[in-house]
C-alpha cells in the first residue's frame, strides 16, 4: 500500500461523514472581496477566478457530470466539497514559497522535509542545510512511495520540471505532494474530493471518473485539478 493510500485509508471515516451545506469562514482576503458589496460580484468573480462555489472542489465523477449537464448538480450543490483552506500552488512548490491559507507558515518543502527526512542527504545539502533544488525526481519518488511523476526524467530536478516540464507533471507532481501533507483530517480535506490513488491515475495522462463512460486527457486533467483549487 502506498503512502497515499495509507493517507487516504485513514480519513476514511470522515469522508463518509454528512457534509455540512455551511461555507467556512472567508480568508481575509477573501473578506476584503466581500466588503466591495454586491455591486462588484462581477468584476470580483472575474479577478479572483474562483468556482461557483468558492473554497469547494468536485469529485472527478461531479466535475465530469457538470461539464455534460451543467444543469444537474450545479443546481443543488450535488457533490461540492467545502474546505476551509487552499493548497499550495504550482509556483509555491516551485520557489519553496509559504501559502498561508494553506495552512502552514513554513514553505512547502520544510513541510515535506519534516515528513520525509530522507530527503535530506549529501545530494541535497548545500551549506549544511537542506537545498530543495537539489531534489531530482528520482530522489522525490524513492523518498515518497507510490507517487507518480507523470513520466518526467528522473535526472531533472524537481524545480526543473515544475519549471519547464508539461502541464500534466506539474499539475500531477503538485497535486499528489498537495494531497499526501494537507491531507487527511487537516484543514484541507482533500481526501473528500476523490478517493486515494485517484490522482497517481490521472498522472498517467489518461482517466475515467467513475459512472461516466468517458476518458479524459492530459488537458482535461489538468483542467480538473486547476478549476477545484488542487493544483494550479
Amino acid at each position: 500500500m502506498s503512502e497515499i493510500d495509507r493517507q487516504g485509508d485513514a480519513g476514511a471515516d470522515v469522508a463518509k461523514a454528512p457534509i455540512s451545506d455551511s461555507h467556512p469562514i472567508a480568508s481575509p482576503s477573501r473578506r476584503r472581496l466581500i466588503k466591495l458589496g454586491t455591486a462588484a460580484v462581477p468584476v470580483v468573480a472575474t479577478l479572483t477566478s474562483r468556482p461557483a462555489f468558492a473554497w469547494s472542489c468536485l469529485s472527478p465523477s461531479a466535475w465530469g457530470s457538470e461539464l455534460i449537464n451543467p444543469n444537474t448538480s450545479l443546481k443543488n450543490k450535488a457533490g461540492h466539497q467545502s474546505y476551509p483552506n487552499e493548497a499550495w500552488y504550482i509556483s509555491d512548490w516551485r520557489d519553496n514559497l509559504a501559502q498561508s491559507a494553506a495552512g502552514y507558515t513554513n514553505a512547502p518543502w520544510s513541510v515535506l522535509n519534516t515528513k520525509y527526512p530522507s530527503l535530506y542527504d549529501k545530494t541535497t545539502k548545500t551549506n549544511g542545510k537542506f537545498d530543495y533544488t537539489k531534489v531530482t525526481i528520482k530522489k522525490l519518488l524513492a523518498t515518497v512511495p507510490g507517487l507518480n511523476a507523470a513520466n518526467a526524467n528522473g535526472q531533472a530536478t524537481v524545480k526543473e520540471v515544475l519549471t519547464s516540464g508539461s502541464p500534466l507533471q506539474k499539475s500531477a507532481i503538485v497535486a499528489q505532494l498537495n494531497y499526501l501533507l494537507l491531507s487527511p483530517l487537516s484543514g484541507n480535506e482533500l481526501e473528500k474530493c476523490f478517493p486515494p490513488g485517484e490522482l497517481q491515475k490521472m498522472a498517467s495522462g489518461s482517466y475515467s471518473p467513475s459512472g461516466l463512460g468517458v476518458t479524459w486527457d492530459s488537458t482535461q486533467i489538468t483542467k480538473y485539478l486547476f478549476d477545484n483549487w488542487i493544483a494550479r
